[in-house]
């Protein structure tokens, strides 16, 4: 995997080529990478590529990333990017992540298969939140959070 012509595929006007470019970082797992992973979820003008950073820095798992997943989570139009970031933000233990998640899980359930497994990553995210945090109940622990706030 030639990294540096990965990177360069970043700046693609082509948003499939930077959708493949930003697919292939997040398999790539390099922590060396983050910083323009950032720069696209932050920046990037298709919603589609946002959406795939945000699951990229989650896979990579630097904590670098996690000022840049809040911001998403709090400034990005789209609400699969704020999704996504919340999720990746969620696995690092942040507890920022905790309300933008149980919104998502408080939804209406879709009849819908991809919002559905959306729907389930987020749920997942927020029971490992909720053990770590050592509540037993998700519901618990948003309680404990809105008192926080």
């Amino acid at each position: 995997m030639d990294l540096k012509k990965i990177l360069a595929n970043l700046k693609s006007k082509k948003k499939a080529v930077r959708e493949k470019a930003v697919d292939n970082l997040a398999l790539a797992q390099d922590a060396n990478t983050v910083k323009q992973l950032e720069e696209v979820l932050l920046n990037d003008s298709e919603r589609s590529v946002r959406r795939r950073a945000a699951v990229a820095l989650g896979r990579i798992e630097d904590e670098d990333a996690i000022e840049a997943l809040n911001r998403a989570i709090e400034t990005d139009s789209d609400v699969e990017t704020r999704r996504n970031a919340a999720i990746a933000l969620g696995q690092f233990g942040d507890e920022r992540a905790i309300m933008p998640l149980f919104e998502f899980y408080s939804e209406t359930k879709s009849k819908n298969f991809f919002e559905n497994l959306d729907r389930a990553r987020v749920n997942l995210v927020l029971t490992q939140l909720t053990q770590k945090k050592g509540f037993t109940t998700i519901e618990d622990m948003v309680e404990w959070k809105k008192k926080k706030e």
